[in-house]
């Protein structure tokens, strides 16, 4: 028997948001913002999907390309503007980042 793997160009991340937002326009805003300070311009069309907000606006989801992640979780470390996104965790399957308990 052979076993294949699930090959996947994409990667997601899961972040706390503080204060909390309730709009995903709010939280794409802080992540492009994010990139164009950090890397200029051009990084701020890094194609980012916010997957899932929290009902309170305090988590989110979001999936990127695999090779941007560590630009996307760095320039978003740097920012010291209000909301925060602070990661979480991350991984290659979406499923994973269930284990942060229940409030999903």
């Amino acid at each position: 028997m052979t076993s294949e793997s699930l090959s996947t160009n994409n990667h997601y991340l899961r972040f706390s948001i503080a204060p909390s937002t309730t709009s995903e326009l709010s939280a794409r805003k802080v992540i492009s913002d994010a990139l164009t300070e950090s890397f200029g311009l051009t990084s701020a069309s890094t194609n980012v999907d916010i997957l899932w907000l929290s009902g309170d606006g305090s988590q989110c989801i979001v999936r990127c390309h695999k090779e941007d992640t560590a630009k996307l979780a760095g320039a978003l470390a740097s920012r010291t503007d209000s909301p925060r996104l602070t990661l979480q965790t991350e991984s290659p399957f979406l499923p994973s980042l269930l284990s942060l308990g229940p409030s999903l």
